[in-house]
């Protein structure tokens, strides 16, 4: 499907989510992984923020760096041309993903906005801030094809280009959406596909897994709050210091905030957990194995996904609500084959912490139904 580029605003809301977009970069072999995903993760955070389409800046990064291919990315992180003057010239270099897509976004925000107060304190990311200024450029750009014609780059066909990769990464499967389908302890086959109607918000409160670790448990949560945007507030908030990566909703609304390629920060509270399951035992010895994180050791959470259910503990769940909680369950069970169907691998937060998690997600919270449900076994604890 072709995309006219005079019709793509860069203001708007997410056209494409972050995992479609990491999907993508990985599809296409790019390189330094971990950056790029934390590039992804931030221009999500901080466009979706400002109001930006973060979807049609990665599909900028994508036509810029070969979808992370260019020597510019994987020798200095540089993910648009941001200082490239001449040929041979790798312009800018950034310390982090991070860094590499605030730089981006603020150097972008001078031709839609001009002086956009949402970025200035990156400013000093970006070395040529002003020059789109001084050349009568600022607040000059609406549609992607607009960055042509000089300003950002001199192809002719430059937007054209992006508008490609953007029609790519909006019909691409998310993360796992093509992955196998093996069957669970009843035969039957698990689909692969995440639930329908899923929805990216994503948070910068996560760190990646250790080098080559995926996820080996599903851990579940109440929120103890029945407001989804309290939740989500929470989750977005830095200073927080926590996150989960799905929050389900009571009508059955899933929220995405953290890539299951990473980390949440939501089951590192170990206390007096449970001595009967072997897993648990043993993934909290692992947390103190030096080689296997050795500046940042004692956490949980390199090892699970986490999955919230809005509710209060010891209220009813609703149908709707458990129904997806199945749902994702079951897809994630088939995306990590590393997670076991069995009641020793889908924990409650309280079977991490019973010191002062014991409600979480409490009495209530219908686990051996969404066991039986995924075909698995409620009884086997190994």
């Amino acid at each position: 499907m072709k995309i006219d580029p005079t019709t793509v605003p860069l203001l708007g809301p997410p056209t494409a989510t972050a995992a479609q977009a990491l999907a993508y970069a990985r599809a296409r072999g790019a390189q330094r992984p971990q950056e790029v995903a934390a590039f992804i993760a931030e221009l999500w955070r901080l466009g979706t923020a400002a109001g930006y389409d973060p979807a049609v800046v990665f599909a900028q990064f994508c036509d810029e760096t070969g979808v992370g291919g260019s020597a510019a990315w994987v020798s200095r992180l540089n993910p648009g041309g941001l200082g490239v003057t001449d040929a041979g010239d790798q312009g800018i270099g950034f310390r982090t993903g991070t860094d590499a897509a605030r730089a981006m976004l603020t150097h972008l925000s001078t031709y839609v906005r001009g002086y956009d107060p949402a970025f200035w304190r990156y400013i000093d990311l970006d070395a040529r801030y002003l020059e789109p200024l001084k050349r009568g450029w600022g607040a000059s750009v609406r549609a992607l094809a607009d960055l042509g014609g000089g300003k950002w780059a001199t192809n002719p066909r430059y937007a054209a280009q992006i508008a490609d990769h953007l029609a790519a990464i909006r019909v691409i499967a998310p993360e796992g959406a093509a992955a196998s389908a093996p069957t669970g302890s009843g035969g039957a086959t698990r689909p692969a596909e995440p639930p329908p109607g899923l929805i990216w918000f994503g948070t910068g409160n996560f760190h990646p897994r250790p080098e080559g670790q995926r996820p080996e448990a599903i851990v579940f949560h109440v929120t103890d709050d029945l407001s989804f945007s309290n939740v989500r507030t929470h989750f977005q908030n830095p200073g927080s210091r926590a996150s989960a990566h799905f929050v389900v909703d009571r009508d059955g609304a899933i929220g995405q905030f953290v890539a299951t390629i990473h980390a949440a920060w939501t089951n590192g509270d170990i206390a007096n957990p449970r001595p009967d399951l072997p897993w648990l035992v043993g993934a909290v010895a692992r947390c103190h194995d030096p080689a296997l994180r050795p500046t940042a050791r004692g956490n949980l959470n390199d090892f699970c996904v986490t999955i919230e259910s809005v509710g209060k503990p010891g209220q009813p769940f609703p149908a709707a609500q458990v129904e997806r909680v199945a749902a994702l369950t079951r897809y994630l069970l088939a995306r990590y084959p590393t997670i076991l169907p069995r009641r020793g691998r889908l924990l409650r937060h309280s079977d991490i912490n019973a010191v002062s998690r014991g409600y979480c997600p409490g009495p209530s919270f219908p686990l051996r139904d969404i066991i039986l449900a995924v075909g698995g076994d409620p009884n086997d604890l190994s």
